[in-house]
């Protein structure tokens, strides 16, 4: 045995492993004192059988474009310019009339749509399902009256004896509202009687940039010409210097 634990390298292979034993029953006796927290009832695995969710197939838009359309741009000419009011009333759902009647929505009075004086607008097909469809409407108004705004105008199909009718559900902004909006929106309905949307001073003044730099392109090259002729005389007349 003396003999045995007198090789050095023999000895350092029976210190490795047994630090390797102290650790490895070190680290169950700490798994043994110390065990993990016991799984929720709730977090384990049913082995009944699951709902499951489909989400809704979108529905192509062309089917319903011309009714849809109609009616969004139909309501914006009356509820959202204030005109004609009354006339809106047919264009809604029954949940967007509730809390009004027939009269009370007439007056304009609470009327639970934004009031916006549009002259111009463009639009675009968020989303198209069966049951409901989403515009993104863009409407422009006079510079001098308010800046552009985005909304987005959901409308939902009523069933109105053997007619289904498309009607606006909801009229709300979007967060893309402000200044040079509907530049995505490729839809555009001069349906206010302007045929572009408004141009305010601004965009008038970068319209000159472009226009500059043509009218000067002309100047440029004559003056080129001109020094590249001024410089060949002068060369040609220095020999006759000499």
């Amino acid at each position: 045995m003396r003999r045995l634990f007198s090789s050095p390298k023999l000895l350092r292979r029976v210190v490795w492993l047994g630090g390797v034993a102290v650790v490895g029953v070190g680290g169950a006796v700490l798994v043994l004192a110390f065990p993990g927290p016991k799984p929720a009832p709730y977090s384990r695995l049913s082995t009944e059988k699951a709902d499951l969710v489909e989400p809704e197939r979108p529905v192509s838009f062309a089917s319903h474009k011309h009714a849809v359309v109609h009616t969004a741009l139909a309501f914006v000419r009356t509820a959202v310019r204030r005109r004609n009011i009354a006339k809106s009333w047919d264009l809604v759902t029954p949940a967007m009339k509730q809390g009004h009647t027939r009269a009370d929505w007439a007056s304009g009075r609470d009327l639970p749509v934004i009031k916006y004086p549009a002259i111009f607008a463009r639009w675009h097909v968020a989303y198209s399902y069966a049951d409901e469809v989403d515009l993104q409407v863009a409407l422009f108004a006079r510079p001098e009256q308010i800046n552009a705004q985005v909304f987005d105008v959901t409308l939902h199909p009523v069933r109105h004896g053997t007619r289904t009718r498309w009607l606006v559900d909801s009229f709300l902004p979007t967060p893309a509202a402000g200044d040079g909006v509907g530049s995505r929106l490729n839809h555009r309905t001069g349906i206010f009687g302007a045929r572009t949307p408004p141009v305010t001073r601004e965009g008038k003044i970068w319209l000159f940039i472009p226009l500059s730099i043509f009218a000067l392109l002309p100047a440029v090259l004559l003056a080129l010409g001109v020094r590249r002729w001024h410089a060949a005389r002068v060369y040609r007349a220095y020999p006759r210097g000499e």
